[in-house]
């Protein structure tokens, strides 16, 4: 789905300021046609014997500075004269402010861009977090301004966000303190932080609400390290901001909106199987631990770090009681982890919930349908970091309930965001 909205890049409008100017330069040069053309002629030149061809020459010679020296109107009937009269003084302005913008263009690029900006959302980032919520934005309202703060100059979406959204993309660092500058934070309507960088998010949102002390509350920034989020939970940043994990959105909404329903079906309490416990398989459990407490047991975990990685989780959020854990240290595939993890399930005596989210969607679907011969009556559900069409279609097949991180960061995402 990414791709595709990526390769839907469509030409660009043209700006309001543009357009504006293009009618004026128009009605000034129909005006002087028309007075030309019904007998108004010049001090200098004769122009009443003349065709349309030459009436139309010299009104568009009135927009070059210094005109072609063809003299004042004279003659014609007086309304023919007044517009020709108005096209002398109006042409040579609008040709004036053209070059006017042209020169501030050239000085200063970026200040006289946003200069007019009211009632924007700024996104610093241009990554897969900010192109889905420029998406959603564009559902719900096409004609907000939206600036697009980025360090690089090449990424996947940049096109799309700026040909199909309209977005402006302003070139440098987020925390700098010259683009914060220019961003006309004081007329802002939103601000999200997406960047790849914690501390960079955190930093400018703190800057942010000093320069801008009406933004506190309407300032997102996003921190992919959960234990670090929580322990800037405290902060005066975190008071005065949103401060959210890409990841504990997508497992908030799978065990809200699966796993929960799936233990409340079910008698007795299932055992989960995490097939990697990243940053992902970790918030899973952090989620479950918050949202189903009591109704899950015991919790097998599968990873080439597994145990290095347990200890992570232990720090903070730490395991809560009332569950055996199994901590198996190996690769996803290795069939003897399997076999260890059928000999725990079994002893349950309840389907077990599966949940394959390695750091790669081929070795997840691979797992999945492996487990799904061993479990016909399991609840598997596959991760995966992009929508892919062949494993939605293995997914159906098979029973499996394939997720889309994207699709669960972005239908996690509140609706005062936007």
């Amino acid at each position: 789905m990414d791709d595709a909205h990526t390769q839907a890049a469509a030409r660009r409008p043209f700006s309001p300021g543009t357009l504006l100017r293009v009618i004026a330069f128009l009605a000034v040069f129909a005006s002087a046609v028309i007075g030309f053309t019904a007998g108004v002629g010049a001090s200098e030149r004769d122009l009443t014997a003349m065709g349309l061809a030459e009436h139309a020459y010299y009104a568009l010679g009135l927009f070059v500075l210094g005109g072609l020296d063809i003299g004042t109107p004279i003659g014609g009937p007086p309304v023919a004269r007044a517009l020709v009269w108005g096209a002398y003084f109006a042409a040579p302005i609008i040709t004036a402010s053209a070059i006017v913008e042209a020169v501030l263009r050239v000085l200063s690029p970026l200040g006289f861009r946003l200069r007019p900006l009211s009632g924007h959302i700024v996104v610093a980032g241009a990554g897969r977090l900010t192109a889905q919520y420029v998406r959603e934005v564009r559902k719900r309202d096409t004609r907000r301004r939206i600036v697009i703060v980025e360090r690089s100059s090449e990424g996947p979406y940049l096109t799309e966000l700026t040909r199909v959204h309209r977005a402006t993309v302003v070139r440098g660092d987020v925390a700098s303190d010259r683009v914060l500058d220019e961003l006309r934070l004081s007329r802002a309507y939103r601000v999200l932080l997406f960047t790849g960088d914690d501390f960079a998010n955190l930093d400018a949102a703190s800057k942010i609400v000093r320069k801008a002390p009406k933004l506190r509350g309407r300032i997102v920034a996003h921190v992919s390290d959960l234990r670090f989020m929580q322990e800037t939970a405290g902060s005066s940043v975190a008071r005065d901001c949103e401060i959210f994990n890409g990841h504990e959105f997508a497992a908030r909404h799978l065990v809200e909106q699966q796993l929960v329903r799936r233990f409340q079906a079910t008698a007795g309490r299932d055992p989960v199987v995490i097939a990697g416990f990243g940053r992902f398989g970790r918030t899973v459990l952090d989620q479950l631990q918050r949202l189903a407490p009591d109704s899950f047991g015991p919790v097998v975990i599968i990873d080439h770090d597994a145990t290095q990685n347990a200890r992570v989780f232990e720090k903070g959020p730490g395991f809560s009681e009332g569950y055996e854990r199994v901590l198996l240290d190996g690769e996803v595939l290795d069939p003897q982890i399997w076999a260890r993890v059928y000999e725990v399930t079994a002893v349950a005596g309840t389907p077990p919930v599966f949940i394959l989210g390695s750091g790669s969607d081929g070795t997840n679907l691979q797992a999945a349908l492996s487990v799904r011969r061993e479990h016909p009556d399991a609840h598997i559900v596959v991760r995966g970091f992009r929508a892919s069409p062949f494993t939605d279609e293995v997914a159906r097949e098979a029973g499996l309930h394939a997720v889309n991180l994207g699709l669960l960061v972005r239908d996690g995402m509140p609706e005062h965001w936007f």
